[in-house]
């Protein structure tokens, strides 16, 4: 049985709208299943010519089929599909070494979420359902073999995989997932619920274990991406009694209870940048046939030529790129395989609102038009990288070029200097104090810091003077949520899930943990009201005219504003099977279970300038 049948939303159009990405032609997407996408975002240039390589058969060319509630257990074989026909059969055993540049400090992605926490945590956890590895327009099994969504999008039922065991060998139960959920809802004894806004559908009394492999959960009304939500890649389900015994120290410093296809190794601790796992023996997906390797290691480097360094003597075997230079060597290697897609991450700029002069949105408006993007994505992404707009660029919920640039400032002009002079008129105009020096608050993060400089020169050109308030990453996210930074502040921003209501609402929900308006300012109602009924608005057409007012009523305040969409990339040596570059926003590519390691592919060389032909490359 297809496990696209188990893909319970409210309808085959309403899921194909949330979930299907620009992966097929228009011509292959029906046209009355979704709306038509804005035009994408302007492609990176190539850095080679792509290698002569098949594309793989595991991209659905079609829109898949879709019923509205499950009717049985989907069989393993059904929905987990590598795409063999590119890497070969799967093989067992090995170990691959995961470079990353964030340094792993913590691990509570329950309370402090930061993607390196992310990280840290997915190798031993698992969500109640998630998206496909190979295919993110499918949600398949995770802790949940099957579930039912009531017929009018109000409930739904997750019946639990039997026999599974947390790592300290203790018995998974409804329980643990049911206070999971809870936990997130009400934000109990951890700093700052990262996913109390995505949650927000659900009715706290209506949520119940009818036994130990069966959650109900009853909704606050029809709600459209409801099993979507779910997917969140910070969406993990932990341990009732490690949690009680442990409180939110646990979160941050014990990554040994959880139930995912790998085990923290004993000995070590968080806040060193390398950090080891081994097979989880009693991985219950499959009945066993996960996860494929036998050891794997995670790096945090933070410095950017150690990174490369370690990666072109093969002393790791994945790459998460995001430093172009870097890029290019490896798409210049002859072994490693490149490939690159547009992503969800964007460098967002925030304006208090809640301290004058930024209390004034034609303040904000003249900070906007003064930001040159096409110099921050030639400078901090060597190119790679796109001017957009509140929803990720080229996706079905984009809104158009023409209905984007009618608000100014977000597209850039033709004469940035006639447009900076616009803006510092603006600026006079309302009396802007050019005197004074504003407090620009900034991750400690070298990357982040980096690209608050460009801005910070930007603001230069606009007579504006800034000073770095330079605040550790926990007490950053403290300060944000408190309302505690200063007149200004930017970072690394990241839609975790492309939708709507789930997606802006990571970031204008007034509940969510990543909106830095409220805080300083009352709950805009009306912008609250918007995101409410993009939960609840089922038909397609009328669900993408509240995504297009949300957007152009976000960009017409100015809090926020991406000065620029980033690409990633993926390098990883030849032995590295199984991995698909995502189209789109993604969790399960840092989950590591689809992943194995092939010796007889060591040395193999035709690699270089691959930026198609492997899975999900451009």
């Amino acid at each position: 049985m297809n496990i696209v049948r188990n893909m319970l939303l409210l309808g085959s159009s309403v899921l194909l709208l949330m979930l299907m990405v620009a992966c097929g032609s228009a011509a292959e997407q029906p046209a009355a299943k979704a709306p038509a996408a804005a035009a994408p975002a302007a492609a990176a240039p190539a850095a080679a010519a792509p290698a002569a390589k098949a594309v793989p058969t595991a991209v659905p060319a079609a829109a898949p089929e879709v019923v509205t509630a499950a009717d049985s257990a989907p069989v393993f074989a059904d929905y987990w599909k590598p795409p063999t026909d590119y890497y070969g059969e799967p093989v067992y055993g090995g170990h691959i070494r995961i470079n990353y540049e964030d340094p792993l400090e913590h691990a509570n992605s329950w309370g402090a979420s930061t993607g390196a926490a992310t990280r840290l945590r997915s190798a031993t956890m698992n969500h109640i359902v998630n998206t496909s590895p190979y295919d993110n327009t499918t949600i398949i099994p995770d802790l949940a073999e099957s579930w039912d969504l009531a017929s009018d999008g109000s409930a739904v039922t997750f019946n639990f995989h039997e026999g599974v065991k947390w790592h300290n060998g203790d018995d998974f139960a409804c329980e643990d997932a049911r206070f999971t959920l809870e936990t997130w809802i009400t934000g109990n004894g951890i700093t700052s619920s990262s996913n109390k806004a995505n949650f927000s559908f659900i009715d706290m009394a209506g949520m119940a274990c009818e036994d130990d492999l069966t959650l109900s959960v009853k909704f606050v009304g029809p709600t459209a991406p409801a099993v979507l939500a779910f997917t969140s890649p910070s969406a993990f389900v932990f341990n009732k009694a490690w949690f009680e015994a442990g409180g939110e120290d646990a979160m941050f410093q014990d990554v040994s209870v959880g139930t995912g296809p790998f085990t923290w190794d004993e000995g070590q601790v968080v806040g060193v940048d390398e950090q080891r796992f081994s097979k989880n023996s009693n991985y219950f997906k499959g009945g066993g046939a996960l996860p494929y390797i036998d050891n794997l290691t995670i790096y945090g480097i933070l410095d950017e030529s150690t990174q490369q360094a370690q990666m072109l003597a093969h002393q790791t075997d994945w790459h998460w790129v995001r430093n172009f230079g870097q890029y290019a060597s490896y798409v210049a290697h002859d072994e490693i395989t490149t490939v690159i897609r547009a992503t969800r991450g964007h460098h967002q700029l925030w304006m208090n609102s809640g301290k004058p002069p930024f209390d004034n949105v034609k303040v904000r408006q003249a900070v906007v038009m003064g930001m040159d993007r096409n110099a921050a994505i030639a400078v901090l992404q060597e190119g790679y990288g796109s001017q957009g707009f509140v929803m990720v660029p080229g996706g079905a919920w984009n809104i158009t070029q023409e209905e984007g640039c009618a608000v100014p400032g977000w597209c850039q002009s033709d004469d940035m200097e006639a447009t900076r002079a616009e803006a510092k008129a603006i600026l006079e105009g309302e009396g802007f104090d050019f005197n004074k020096t504003y407090t620009f608050t900034v991750e400690g993060d070298a990357q982040v810091s980096s690209r608050a400089t460009l801005i910070q020169e930007q603001l230069r050109l606009l007579g504006m003077k800034v000073d770095f308030d330079m605040v550790e990453t926990v007490a950053y996210r403290q300060a944000n949520n408190e309302g505690r930074w200063g007149e200004l502040q930017s970072g690394n921003a990241t839609m975790p899930i492309d939708d709507p209501a789930l997606g802006m609402g990571h970031y204008y929900a007034c509940a969510s943990e990543r909106n830095y308006i409220t805080p300083q300012t009352e709950c805009d109602q009306a912008l609250e009201d918007m995101l409410k009924e993009a939960l609840i608005v089922t038909d397609p057409v009328e669900r993408k005219k509240v995504s297009d007012k949300i957007q152009l009523y976000v960009m017409k305040q100015y809090h926020t504003f991406p000065v620029y969409w980033e690409q990633e990339a993926v390098a990883f040596w030849p032995e590295v099977r199984g991995y698909f570059h995502y189209p789109g926003p993604s969790g399960p590519h840092i989950t590591w279970e689809q992943l194995w390691y092939d010796p007889a592919h060591k040395g193999d060389t035709g690699n270089s300038g691959q930026t198609s032909g492997a899975p999900g490359g451009i």
